[in-house]
C-alpha cells in the first residue's frame, strides 16, 4: 500500500534537544546524544541543526503502509486475532549489519525526502477507514520520529484506536515515558546480551534498551523479541542473561525468539532449528511465555 501525498512536506521542530553555544544543539532523544553544528545531521539521519534549532525535515514522510495481523509485530497476547493498520518511517539510530528492513532503515541518500507525506490526522483516518482496531508504528525505527508518533497516538486514542509500537528501544527515559504513556502495546528487541557488541557492531546501548523495557512494563502491554544471529546472539548463556533480566521484571513477559536470515551486509548462514532449540533452553526455565519460531526453510 503506497502512502498518498496529502500535503507539501513541512519542517517540524524537535521536542528533545538542548541549545548550546555557537549555534550548536544537542539532541537528547537517544543514547547517541548528537552535538550538531548548523547544517549537520544526527546519526539517525532524521534530525538536523537548522539555524541553531533542531529540525525534522522528514516529519510525516512515510515509507510504507500495510494491514498486518497483530501477531506479525509480534504480539501474541494483545488483541489476538485482530489486524492492525501499520505505518513505517525512514532511517534508524542503529546500524545492525543484518537488518531485515534495511531498504527503509538505511535507504539510498535522498530517497526519503522524495516520498509521500502523511500528517498524523490523515494516518489515523486511514486506520479508521481500514476497519482495523489499532494503529502500529513499526518496520523502521519509529522512536526517532517521536514528535509524529506522539501526535498520531494522541489522535488515535481520541478515536478509540489502540496504539502499538514496535521498536529497538534505543530512546532515553524521558522521551520514552512520554511516548509509552500513549502506547497500549509495545514489542521491543533485545539484540544481544553483550554491551560491547551492542555498542561496537550494532551502534546501540544495552542499558538504554533495558531502561526502556522497565518503563514500558509500567505503562504498556509488553512483549520482547530476540533475533538469533550467528556471532551476535547465538549462545545459551546469552539467552539466559536476557531471560534473567526479563524475569527480574516479571516472568510473565512474553519472549519471542526468532530466526535470522542473511540480509543487508550479513552473509553468515542461519542457525538450524535444532541449534535454536538448544540456545533457547534457558528462557524456558526462567519465563512463562516463550515462543520459539522455526526458520523459514523449516516451515
Amino acid at each position: 500500500m503506497k502512502p498518498d501525498l496529502t500535503e507539501e512536506p513541512r519542517q517540524a521542530q524537535a521536542a528533545f534537544f538542548q541549545v548550546l553555544d555557537d549555534s550548536r544543539v544537542q539532541c537528547v532523544l537517544c543514547h547517541h546524544a548528537c552535538v550538531l553544528k548548523p547544517g549537520q545531521w544526527g546519526i539517525c539521519k532524521v534530525r538536523t541543526n537548522k539555524a541553531g534549532t533542531l529540525s525534522i525535515p522528514l516529519y510525516g514522510h512515510i515509507s510504507s503502509l500495510a494491514i498486518d495481523p497483530v501477531e506479525k509485530k509480534p504480539l501474541l497476547y494483545f488483541m489476538h486475532g485482530s489486524y492492525t493498520f501499520s505505518a513505517g518511517f525512514w532511517h534508524c539510530n542503529m546500524k545492525c549489519p543484518f537488518c531485515q528492513n534495511w531498504s527503509i532503515s538505511h535507504p539510498n541518500p535522498g530517497i526519503a525526502k522524495r516520498t509521500a507525506v502523511l500528517p498524523p490526522e490523515a494516518l489515523v483516518q486511514k486506520a479508521l477507514d481500514s476497519g482495523c482496531p489499532s494503529v502500529s508504528l513499526t518496520y523502521s525505527e519509529p522512536t526517532i520520529h517521536i514528535e509524529y508518533a506522539l501526535e498520531t497516538f494522541k489522535i488515535a486514542k481520541a478515536a478509540n484506536l489502540a496504539t502499538i509500537l514496535v521498536t529497538n528501544g534505543s530512546i532515553c527515559a524521558e522521551p520514552a515515558q512520554s511516548l509509552l504513556k500513549l502506547t497500549d502495546a509495545v514489542n521491543v528487541d533485545i539484540k544481544t546480551a553483550s554491551e560491547e557488541r551492542y555498542r561496537s557492531i550494532l551502534g546501540g546501548d544495552l542499558q538504554t534498551v533495558k531502561n526502556f523495557i522497565q518503563i514500558a512494563y509500567q505503562y504498556s502491554h509488553l512483549e520482547v523479541t530476540s533475533l538469533l544471529v550467528p556471532g551476535i546472539l547465538d549462545q545459551p548463556d546469552e539467552i539466559r542473561i536476557i531471560a534473567e533480566f526479563l524475569a527480574s521484571i516479571s516472568p510473565q513477559i512474553p519472549f519471542h525468539i526468532t530466526p535470522y536470515h542473511p540480509d543487508f551486509n550479513y552473509t553468515q548462514a542461519p542457525l538450524t532449528y535444532r541449534q535454536m532449540q538448544e540456545i533457547a533452553k534457558p528462557a524456558y526455565e526462567l519465563l512463562e511465555c516463550v515462543h520459539l519460531y522455526r526458520p523459514w526453510q523449516d516451515r
